[in-house]
């Protein structure tokens, strides 16, 4: 059986990667312990049908939903990079990625060729930061790794951004 913490978006990299596409129906990680969860809305589900012909059949139906949504709201609330009391940890990270890209790439300011972007994590923010690609001229940069939090380098005339070779 998996761990209750395997898949749950602990990092700001599962958030970028997995938060996106989970909201597309196409997550790399099922959800953690699907089954549990199952098997609790199984119950609620069979708790609901029994009583439902009972006037007290209600607080048990509306008890058992409530078990049924446990597992979703520690999720969402407690163990996800994206929980309310890890928001400020996320956001510091993104906007000191964003403030490194900007101090080393400043579009609109300065035409930005962006010659390498193969990593994942970074690219939304690339992407967010430096949106429009010139052809030629301009800093040339590279964003390379897999870490949300990047510190760029200059290299040979180019900014690199991230890690990696």
């Amino acid at each position: 059986m998996a761990s209750m913490t395997d898949g749950a978006l602990q990092t700001a990299e599962q958030i970028v990667l997995d938060g996106a596409n989970g909201v597309t129906s196409a997550p790399r990680q099922h959800f953690p312990d699907a089954g549990l969860s199952a098997g609790i809305a199984a119950v609620a589900l069979v708790i609901a049908l029994l009583t439902l012909r009972r006037r007290r059949g209600t607080a048990l139906i509306l008890g058992a939903l409530l078990v049924a949504a446990v597992p979703g709201a520690v999720h969402v609330l407690v163990m996800r990079a994206d929980a309310p009391l890890k928001r400020g940890g996320l956001t510091t990270t993104v906007t000191g990625t964003l403030t490194e890209l900007q101090a080393r790439a400043p579009w609109p300011g300065a035409g930005v060729q962006v010659v390498r972007e193969d990593d994942d994590v970074l690219f939304p923010l690339t992407r967010y930061a430096v949106p429009t690609r010139a052809s030629s001229a301009g800093v040339m940069l590279e964003v390379r790794g897999s870490a949300l939090a990047a510190q760029c380098r200059e290299e040979a005339g180019r900014q690199i951004c991230g890690a990696g070779p």
